[in-house]
């Protein structure tokens, strides 16, 4: 009985392995002829190189220094107030390395005054922080005034957003009329990037 058994369980086993080749076959897709006059072929572009799409090549950026010598350099410099370590002598000493920079505190107005010494005829301003990338884009709201004596000022170019952008140097130029005087101060009341005002080299050029 144990062997009529067994030989029944087996037969169903094979009858179901058949059933079930034969479904799997049953459901197959006969094969379908491809024509070559439905073929469309297209040639590769001859490529020696790695390709770059243009929406992602940056156009390369060439700094342009105003006209001039930059006379504000290593003159006698002071700040109504400043961060930390980030004090105003930083901020003309001939570079944008690291943390050479001066960077004012959350109370506007920050004043940044350099004394050029002697008059001077001058005709533009330059403010330049840290060119890396990590120094982000940002914007920085500036008035530049001038003053014979250092105690009265007079407005030479209206307060005005300027954006600073390291893919173009993170730098601005402000050009105006050439005009003679000894004292040059920036005016800032916004910054995007930190909380107060901030130059890493403050430059004023004169022909």
């Amino acid at each position: 009985m144990k062997i009529l058994r067994r030989i029944l369980i087996a037969l169903l086993l094979i009858a179901n392995a058949a059933l079930l080749v034969y479904v799997l076959n049953g459901i197959k897709e006969p094969p379908q002829e491809i024509l070559a006059e439905n073929v469309t072929t297209v040639s590769a572009p001859d490529q020696t190189e790695a390709q770059i799409h243009p929406d992602f090549i940056k156009e390369e950026f060439v700094m342009v220094l105003p006209e001039g010598v930059n006379i504000a350099a290593k003159k006698p410099i002071k700040a109504n107030a400043f961060t930390d370590v980030y004090a105003e002598n930083r901020a003309n000493d001939g570079s944008t390395d690291g943390s050479s920079y001066w960077e004012g505190t959350s109370e506007y107005p920050n004043l940044l005054t350099v004394d050029l010494e002697n008059p001077a005829k001058i005709q533009t301003v330059r403010v330049a922080l840290n060119p890396l990338s990590i120094w982000g884009k940002r914007t920085q709201t500036i008035a530049v005034n001038i003053s014979s004596d250092g105690e009265n000022f007079t407005e030479l170019v209206k307060m005005k957003q300027y954006t600073f952008d390291p893919d173009e140097g993170n730098q601005i130029q402000i050009p105006f009329d050439e005009v003679e005087t000894r004292y040059v101060q920036l005016v800032f009341t916004e910054n995007s990037g930190a909380v107060g005002g901030q130059v890493a080299e403050f430059e004023v050029y004169s022909k």
